[in-house]
């Protein structure tokens, strides 16, 4: 008998007496968010407007299956695009400008979370009222969107927060660059985000952690039994990696391979990865040959000793035939963003560490620490493309890898003697 191929977000399952029955899934975008202090649902919004579908059992008999499959899928698609209520968006509206960016490939080519976060921040000024008793933006003609709109929608927005507020805006500068380019299809003529003299600054959340309150949290975290979050503290101050690099979260694309893989350590030689994001692989040597003086034999000397200390203590527990470094003990798998998020929340106020101290803080901290060294160009070490801070251009390579990584020891040694660990 031939297969029938199921309509999209159909799953099928096994009942009890064996007959197939078939589930309707809403995708991961669609699905309500749960606010992680109240447990309460709130429902996916886009274009000002809440998901009409809710992931539903369809039964077992194929024709009932696929019928109203399509009919959740295409009441799905309208409220995706923005065709839900009174019929389709309006054409030359910011929300149909939007929903027609969606579909071109400047848009598409993004990864995941850039889209996400792009769409998030669509949806939001879709939604948005500019004035009491008026329709919201999203209902304004895209074209009739000037230079003073643009100042107010931005004034308006920095009182919810400045920082969103400057992404708003420079996804508006996006979008409008490229629809003044197919001004006959947009109606778009010039872009009124230009020239804003946007500030884009990082949130304070995300300053640089101290080394102190980074061997504090390896210790709390230890002490309340998840090594794995000490280790990947580890891994991002020490080794000045990305936080999904080190965790290895889960790209939603399938492209990316993310994850420090125990295969690229080597104790008191290297560690090495190939990052996500940039492509760049890093080689970073755990150890340098100091000559002896006169008569006196040389040395080897531990570049990293609080990184291959906490690399040991994970090795110990490791599952046998475990790939990736970083994996969460409950379960023996790789942390979810959100699990990773309250963890650390709970280490922090274990160990009476700021509020304000995230994990990307680990990676701006030892980034920090290697310039505070004497060291300006940290690419060898953090993988980087570019210099953001100087003009130097000098080229990545193991042996500045070492000479950082020496330059660090150094400095750490002249602040404070042996580190806590």
């Amino acid at each position: 008998m031939a297969l029938t191929r199921l309509p999209a977000y159909v799953r099928p399952t096994k009942l009890t007496g064996g007959e197939i029955g078939h589930y309707w899934k809403l995708p991961h975008w669609a699905r309500p968010i749960k606010d992680p202090k109240t447990g309460k649902l709130t429902p996916a919004m886009r274009h000002g407007q809440a998901c009409p579908v809710q992931s539903e059992t369809l039964g077992a008999d194929l024709a009932v299956v696929h019928a109203k499959a399509e009919t959740l899928n295409a009441a799905l698609r309208e409220w995706r695009r923005g065709e839900m209520g009174a019929g389709k968006l309006a054409e030359g509206s910011v929300a149909w400008l939007f929903a027609w960016y969606r579909d071109q490939e400047r848009f598409t080519k993004n990864k995941a979370k850039t889209r996400k976060d792009y769409r998030a921040l669509m949806d939001m000024l879709v939604a948005f009222e500019t004035k009491a008793g008026q329709p919201p933006l999203g209902k304004r003609m895209a074209s009739k969107v000037d230079a003073t709109v643009a100042d107010k929608l931005y004034s308006k927005l920095k009182d919810k927060g400045a920082r969103q507020a400057t992404y708003a805006m420079q996804v508006c500068r996006l979008v409008w660059t490229w629809a003044a380019r197919h001004h006959r299809i947009t109606g778009v003529k010039e872009n009124p985000f230009k020239g804003m003299g946007l500030k884009s600054t990082a949130a304070a959340g995300n300053r640089e952690t101290s080394r102190a309150e980074y061997n504090l949290y390896r210790e709390t975290a230890r002490k309340l039994g998840f090594q794995s979050m000490a280790t990947a503290a580890a891994l991002c101050f020490e080794c000045c990696q990305r936080v999904w690099d080190a965790f290895g979260f889960e790209d939603p694309d399938g492209v990316e391979r993310r994850g420090i893989e125990w295969a690229g350590y080597q104790p008191g030689v290297a560690i090495s990865l190939i990052q996500s994001k940039t492509g760049n692989p890093v080689v970073l040597p755990l150890s340098i040959d100091v000559a002896g003086v006169g008569d006196e034999a040389g040395e080897r000397v531990s570049l990293y000793p609080e990184l291959e200390e906490e690399l040991a203590r994970s090795r110990a527990g490791v599952a046998a035939g475990a790939e990736v470094i970083v994996l969460e003990e409950r379960s023996g798998k790789k942390y979810k963003e959100r699990r990773m998020s309250s963890v650390h929340r709970r280490i922090c106020t274990e160990a009476g560490l700021p509020k304000d101290m995230t994990f990307t803080g680990f990676r701006h901290g030892g980034i920090t620490e290697i310039g505070d060294a004497g060291e300006d160009d940290v690419r060898a070490v953090s993988g980087h493309k570019t210099l953001a801070v100087t003009q130097i251009c000098n080229k990545a390579s193991a042996e500045k890898a070492r000479r950082i990584g020496a330059a660090r020891r150094e400095h750490i040694a002249a602040l404070g003697g042996e580190i806590a660990k």
